[in-house]
């Protein structure tokens, strides 16, 4: 959630208290503000008023795409819908922090990204945010049957915290059979052979490919030709073969000595492919999500808070920890496992390891003696000189500073950049919300545009010292930038097949 943790427990333990005393109010109380008339809907084929949800219970979700703490509330949500049916109807406030959420190409982007079913809002001017008196992201509105207002609640919240209010709100309504039909209308996803991709990794024979819309890792050579697919395509955490095991929406990637690394991101699990036997394992994670700012810990007794990238450095293995904005280190001699760099709390602030703040740490490259981190919810580029292991900042200046500005470093903005990628004294970023590849030179502090009107690129690998590999999510495919010329072209992968799973994620 995008405030200070300490305002952040004074404000709920608040929040919670009024949500309670919301919950009791009569169908009398104060009535939801009606919905404005010009604002766009998504999966829905006309815009929905009170009158259309009477009846039902409605959860309005006051989000902002790319913030991790609302990613985390989408699982959540599928459960509520599965169990209370019909009866409730989950409303998704696009209410943007970035301009490019504030967009409909950005907006639908993020709907097919993570295969949103339930209505969604856009409002790009926030004015049901205002209407509401919304201060933060996740934020809930818990809507009665009546168009009662019953419940605030603030940040993440687990199903179970949920479903009380809600099901009180549902008591004594009328059955589903009584109820008006919504009109509903099918999901934007769009049918690509790669869904979301959102991890690339390059060795000396292979190229990886974290197909996360899919559930699954591609492996090919470097001339695009598929050699395996690993994973059934079924959201899961099965270990074994290629054939069996399971991920679910995996990002980052990183080879090192005859393996591939994995962060299984919505598993909470950091994988192990073993190339030469063909088998998948679990090194980290017990596959629950907890927020961890402190500690030393056995790799699989920890829960994990979205891992988004891998790096390899010498014999250690570090870990951009989204969820906690932080950065952790896996020390393969001693078999521990804990948070390395970041105090936990999100913000943008240099310093020692223990003391600096990092902003959704998700994309992770080194050179040297140097770990890069890149912190989207601030726009910025970290750096960490291992010798000398301070913070510094390369690219940023805060949680509400972004864009896409050119020049000196200190002044360059990007806006929510997810990926890097070190190359001949360069750091090349996908600007994930510009569509853009931008370079940072490190000799010179310039930063510069690359290429534009890529789809959204969440993902870069170096193929060779003159092209780059870029995963673009929002168009499902690869794209080769070809240096000195910044010459774009798709990348064909031959040999894909289509992903098929007949399974019911849970």
């Amino acid at each position: 959630m995008k405030q200070d943790r300490a305002q952040r427990r004074l404000g709920l333990v608040l929040l919670l208290f009024l949500g309670v005393l919301a919950a009791r109010a009569p169908a009398s109380a104060r009535q939801a503000p009606p919905f404005p008339s010009s604002l766009p809907w998504y999966n829905v084929t006309r815009a929905l008023t009170w009158h259309d949800l009477r009846g039902r219970a409605v959860l309005l979700d006051f989000f902002t795409p790319g913030c991790i703490n609302c990613i985390h509330m989408l699982p959540v949500e599928e459960l509520l819908q599965r169990h209370f049916g019909k009866r409730l109807v989950i409303i998704a406030v696009d209410s943007p922090k970035f301009s490019a959420s504030a967009s409909a190409p950005g907006l639908i982007a993020f709907i097919r990204r993570y295969r949103l079913q339930h209505p969604v809002l856009l409002d790009p001017r926030n004015r049901l945010w205002d209407a509401y008196h919304i201060f933060a992201w996740p934020t809930f509105i818990l809507i009665g049957p009546h168009g009662e207002l019953r419940a605030r609640l603030l940040g993440e919240q687990s199903a179970a915290a949920l479903s009380v209010p809600i099901a009180a709100a549902l008591a004594g309504t009328p059955p589903i059979s009584a109820l008006q039909p919504l009109p509903r209308q099918g999901g934007t996803a769009a049918n690509l052979a790669l869904a979301a991709p959102g991890g690339l990794a390059v060795s000396r024979r292979r190229v990886a490919i974290a197909d996360t819309g899919h559930n699954r890792i591609i492996l090919a050579d470097h001339q695009g030709r598929v050699e395996a697919v690993i994973g059934t395509g079924c959201a899961g955490t099965a270990n074994g073969g290629y054939a069996q095991a399971e991920f679910r929406r995996p990002h980052g990637l990183d080879f090192h000595a005859d393996k591939l690394y994995v962060a299984d991101t919505e598993n909470q699990l950091i994988r192990i492919i073993h190339l030469n036997t063909r088998r998948v394992s679990t090194l980290a994670g017990n596959g629950k999500r907890e927020y961890i700012v402190s500690g030393k810990f056995t790799p699989h007794a920890v829960p994990l808070d979205s891992p988004w990238d891998v790096q390899w450095i010498g014999n250690q293995l570090y870990i951009a920890m989204a969820g906690d904005h932080e950065i952790w280190r896996y020390n393969p001699v001693t078999g521990r496992l804990g948070p390395w760099a970041g105090s936990g709390r999100e913000g943008l602030a240099d310093g020692s390891l223990a003391r600096a703040k990092f902003a959704q740490t998700s994309g992770l490259s080194s050179h040297g003696d140097t770990l890069y981190a890149l912190d989207p919810e601030s726009s910025g580029i970290r750096s960490i000189n291992l010798a000398d292991p301070i913070v510094k900042t390369r690219i940023g200046q805060g949680l509400f500073r972004f864009g896409e500005r050119n020049g000196a470093a200190a002044q360059a903005l990007l806006q929510h950049p997810e990926a890097l990628a070190w190359l001949n004294g360069s750091l090349y970023i996908a600007d994930t919300f510009n569509n853009a590849l931008r370079r940072l030179n490190l000799a010179s502090a310039e930063v510069t545009t690359v290429t534009q009107n890529l789809g959204q690129p969440q993902a870069i690998a170096v193929l060779s010292p003159s092209t780059l590999l870029v995963a673009e999510s929002s168009a499902g495919r690869i794209a080769a930038i070809r240096l000195p010329s910044e010459k774009t072209d798709p990348w064909p992968l031959s040999g894909l097949p289509p992903s098929h799973c007949k399974k019911v994620t849970p």
